[in-house]
């Protein structure tokens, strides 16, 4: 009995650094698992891009290095799986021959009540115990799950961390950057964009060009207070309406998602219409702006979703307009 117990103590103290060391790689398999699904996701939504500039071959390499990061990865986590479940499914042959050895050099007689008395107890617990692999494999993956969402879910806020609001007095000035750096990532020594300084008056234009990835959207967000900002000093001074680059449209009827919960004022609702171009589009719809649209849309082409989230912002009067590439799926005519 009490070699029995001796292996079933050694057995479980080499389960213990198998343990963690699965915790570590499932971790680390999450963590590419991400970058991977994340680099996946940006080339099929700018596939459009990746063909106008022929950078198949290379997003395709950079996605096959991060698949290959977690290959790696993934096949620790599960080796590790492999050695938890060979130790411990071989346990109940080490534990018969411990005590069976135990019992010959002891010289306890072993007689056929012992031996088949032990065997028929050894048989009830040895499936629980080759269980116990698979339990603790899902123990892991939970751990480290509820260790994501944790961290997720105790992220600091943006709110009021990225901008300042400024009184009715700073109203000249409805954008006032001096010295802002931005990033997105939680270490500030790799900003995105760095020593911004702006000032936009009322009433004034401006127009932000650059080329692909140098900060234009960024800047956009930081101005919304969707980015982090790490350095400076940002205010901020009215109701703002945003068009996104890429259209984003709700659930609901076109009118529903043109009021966007505000009141309904028919001359400035008709007016809004007017200015969008989407007079005919609505007429050419079965029922008109009490149209349902699908998910994300899916019932209308990419110019409609465009000017009907132009007409979105449009709508609620607002003191400041950012408009990221409002134009790139608008007909030209």
């Amino acid at each position: 009995m009490v070699s029995s117990l001796v292996v079933v103590v050694i057995t479980v103290l080499c389960n213990a650094p198998l343990a963690k060391l699965q915790h570590r790689f499932q971790s680390k398999l999450m963590e590419a698992t991400d970058a991977r699904l994340k680099a996946m996701s940006e080339s099929l939504v700018h596939m459009k891009a990746l063909k106008l500039y022929a950078w198949e071959g290379h997003f395709r390499k950079a996605i096959e290095e991060l698949r290959e990061v977690e290959y790696r990865w993934l096949s620790a986590f599960q080796l590790s799986r492999a050695y938890n479940s060979v130790l411990f499914w071989s346990s109940p042959v080490w534990v018969s021959a411990a005590t069976f050895l135990t019992c010959y050099f002891l010289e306890i007689p072993l007689d056929a009540s012992n031996v088949f008395t032990f065997i028929a107890t050894l048989r009830l617990v040895q499936d629980p115990i080759r269980a116990i692999p698979e339990v603790l494999g899902v123990v892991v993956q939970a751990k480290v799950a509820f260790t994501r969402i944790e961290k997720f879910l105790g992220a600091p806020e943006l709110n009021g961390r990225a901008k300042e609001k400024c009184s009715s007095a700073g109203i000249g000035y409805p954008v006032a950057m001096n010295s802002c750096w931005f990033s997105w990532c939680e270490d500030p020594s790799k900003p995105n964009l760095k020593d911004v300084n702006l000032v936009v008056k009322a009433g004034e234009k401006v127009a932000i060009c650059g080329e692909v990835g140098s900060g234009k959207s960024t800047l956009l967000a930081a101005i919304l207070g969707e980015v982090p900002k790490t350095e400076g000093t940002i205010q901020v001074c009215g109701k703002i309406a945003y068009v996104s680059q890429n259209a984003w449209i709700q659930t609901g009827t076109v009118q529903e998602n043109i009021l966007f919960g505000s009141r309904m004022d028919s001359q400035r609702y008709q007016e809004t219409l007017a200015r969008c171009s989407l007079v005919k589009d609505l007429e050419m719809l079965p029922y008109g702006d009490d149209t349902e649209i699908g998910e994300r849309g899916v019932n209308l082409s990419g110019g409609q979703k465009q000017r009907l989230q132009l007409a979105r912002a449009l709508y609620q009067d607002a003191d400041i307009y950012l408009l990221d590439d409002p134009f790139s799926a608008v007909d030209s005519d």
